[in-house]
Parts: structure tokens; C-alpha cells; sequence
């Protein structure tokens, strides 16, 4: 379909607006809700032996119950496909990704080395350690074979 007024241009760049705006809040939702569910501690017996050493306490830096790699990757999916594996022009796909690389610029949005409206924000949810898992993640899978070349992206 070709728009060519200005009026249709207008309606399609406010339904992508409003469609790129959906998508981040259900990626945000999804990554606070997999964080949250992940930090839940477990269930403790309450009839435990009196003879049984408490385990230690982990330290501040320190997750009891880390988020699956795998499962923190699918947050990156409403912009850069599922698995990182994206066809598209605008959005870097992530599918095949060096970790080094994925973990770099992750760390250069989280501190605003890199400037960005969205990836900033996203990048200050995930701590180092979940960085280099999903980098690991990423490196891990396949590009897509008909993979359109990123003309927007950087």
C-alpha cells in the first residue's frame, strides 16, 4: 500500500507510534514480572530439624533464584524478534551476536555512554551477570537465513 498524502502518512507513523509504544510496555511488564517472580524466595519447611546449620546467607551481589538467560532473552523480543532472530530493517538483530559485543553495548546504554530513548532504560533492569548470560544466549542462536540487512540499527 503507498500513502501519499500527508494525512496518511500522519495515521500510519501515530498507529506505529502507538503499535512501538505497546510493545516496549509489554516488554518492560514482562521483564519486571520475570524479575519479580524469580527474587519470590522459595517455600521453607516449617518442621525443620533443630541439629540441621542454617545455610549461609548469599551475599548482597548475590541471587538465590537467577532468571534463566533464556528467559531474561525473550524480553528483547517485541523489537528484535524471539530469539533475537529478526527479518526487519529498523531493529539490530540479535541472533548470532558476539557476547563481548551484546554485553559492550548493553553496558554502554546502561551508562549512557550510548544514547537512546528506550534501550537506556531497559539495559538498568539487568545486572552484569544477567548481561553476559544473555549475551551467551544470543551468541548461541542462529541468524535468521533471509535476515534483511539493518538499515536503521546500530
Amino acid at each position: 500500500m503507498k500513502y501519499t498524502t500527508s494525512l496518511d502518512r500522519a495515521a500510519l507513523r501515530k498507529a506505529l507510534g502507538w503499535s512501538l509504544l505497546v510493545a516496549i510496555g509489554a516488554t518492560v511488564a514482562t521483564s519486571l514480572a520475570v524479575k519479580a517472580v524469580a527474587q519470590t524466595p522459595p517455600a521453607v519447611a516449617t518442621a525443620a530439624p533443630a541439629a540441621v546449620a542454617a545455610p549461609a546467607l548469599p551475599g548482597p551481589t548475590t541471587n538465590p533464584n537467577p532468571v534463566p538467560a533464556s528467559v531474561s532473552a525473550h524480553s528483547c523480543a517485541a523489537c528484535h524478534g524471539t530469539n533475537g532472530q529478526l527479518g526487519d530493517e529498523y531493529f539490530k538483530p540479535l541472533a548470532g551476536m558476539p557476547v563481548a559485543q551484546f554485553v559492550r553495548t548493553m553496558t554502554d546504554f546502561r551508562e549512557g555512554r550510548r544514547p537512546s530513548t528506550l534501550m537506556g532504560h531497559v539495559a538498568r533492569g539487568f545486572t552484569d551477570a544477567d548481561l553476559q548470560g544473555m549475551g551467551a544466549f544470543f551468541a548461541a542462536q542462529p541468524p535468521l537465513a533471509t535476515a534483511v540487512a539493518s538499515k536503521g540499527a546500530q
